[in-house]
């Protein structure tokens, strides 16, 4: 089964030092070594993840760009990973669900995350911020 990940809970497992790294690294490693389970990534997430893991103003020690290229990019190789990448069905769904639901501007991103997951048939989300998706019937929150 796969758990597709939020740029949250991918930014607290992979840096260390953040609030929720050791929770989410002891999630990710029961997902997959344990369930035999694997992650499912969408590009979104992985820009994001790139966006905040490299800024000063979020971390101490922030991540060089250098490195967080390399970490990603094995990150999507890696053979338990499920690349989810959004097709053409995609923007109509969100423009969809953001009428249907009425939402706003500061939904559009967790919409489209939805969306995507939603098309690819996966219902599983990590997430440090369930209340994010709970207007999403579809999809089922995972906290770490």
């Amino acid at each position: 089964m796969t758990l597709a990940l939020d740029t949250d809970v991918l930014v607290n497992w992979l840096m260390d030092g953040a609030p929720s790294h050791a929770a989410s690294s002891r999630l990710v490693r029961r997902e997959v070594e344990e369930l035999g389970g694997t992650l499912g990534l969408v590009p979104q997430v992985i820009h994001e993840f790139l966006h905040v893991c490299t800024d000063p103003r979020r971390f101490e020690r922030p991540m060089p760009m250098k490195r967080a290229l390399e970490l990603v990019g094995d990150l999507w190789a890696a053979p338990e990973v499920v690349r989810i990448v959004p097709g053409p069905e995609m923007l109509p769904r969100t423009l969809e669900l953001m009428r249907n639901l009425r939402l706003g501007r500061k939904r559009i991103l967790d919409t489209a995350l939805a969306a995507t997951i939603e098309i690819a048939g996966v219902r599983r989300l990590a997430t440090l911020n369930p209340r994010d998706y709970k207007l999403f019937p579809f999809i089922e929150t995972v906290v770490p």
